[in-house]
């Protein structure tokens, strides 16, 4: 798991927006040569945009943490997480991928664009709300996150998603499968999506 910033919060005191962000973020081990770790030359390490370049396959990245030998990253969807989790124990790149669900959300975002995404989205829930406070028409700001990215006005349109039913183990082995394949594809027609930096060593 991990925590994706500062102190680890005490459950009870996470908002409602805050288990939603944990929903839409996972914890990523496994990938060498993350920037900040010793030894890592510049133009060798691994940055927050190449995660969301990598991830991006996943789903529409809003949020990349890196932390020492691990990082978070937050997708503006949590079916980005649910598929990016399927890459659980797979290789990329000489990189053996352990992800896993995040326990916290992320605190500290590094990704410049996906900063950008979430100052806008809180700008146009301030403007629509008057105060960040009840939406008009008493829809409380709560469940109409402003992490989404998605206009407020699209926001108050939409229907909650009906919860899933758990699958089955045939259907998990099925997906994880599909999702390995597709992985196995990808690597194969876009080196370039790779988590390999160009002038990286081959490792020891």
């Amino acid at each position: 798991g991990g925590g994706g910033g500062k102190p680890r919060a005490d459950p009870a005191q996470m908002t409602p927006e805050d288990h939603d962000r944990i929903a839409k973020t996972i914890h990523v081990a496994g990938i060498r040569g993350l920037r900040g770790q010793p030894g890592i030359q510049p133009g060798e390490e691994i940055t927050e945009e190449d995660l969301a370049a990598f991830f991006g396959n996943d789903g529409e990245v809003l949020g990349v943490r890196i932390n020492g030998p691990h990082c978070w990253i937050e997708f503006v969807e949590e079916a980005g997480a649910i598929s990016a989790s399927q890459k659980d124990g797979t290789e990329s790149g000489g990189h053996h991928l352990r992800i896993s669900q995040s326990k916290t959300p992320i605190r500290t975002n590094g990704y410049a664009k996906g900063r950008e995404v979430q100052e806008a989205a809180k700008a146009k829930t301030v403007e629509a709300t008057g105060s960040g406070g009840a939406a008009a028409g008493g829809v409380a700001a709560a469940s109409t996150p402003a992490s989404t990215g998605i206009p407020m006005s699209q926001q108050m349109h939409q229907a909650r998603p009906e919860p899933q039913r758990q699958m089955t183990p045939s259907e998990v082995v099925e997906a994880v499968t599909a999702a390995l394949a597709r992985a196995n594809e990808l690597e194969a027609s876009h080196a370039s999506g790779s988590l390999v930096t160009s002038n990286a060593a081959a490792p020891a």
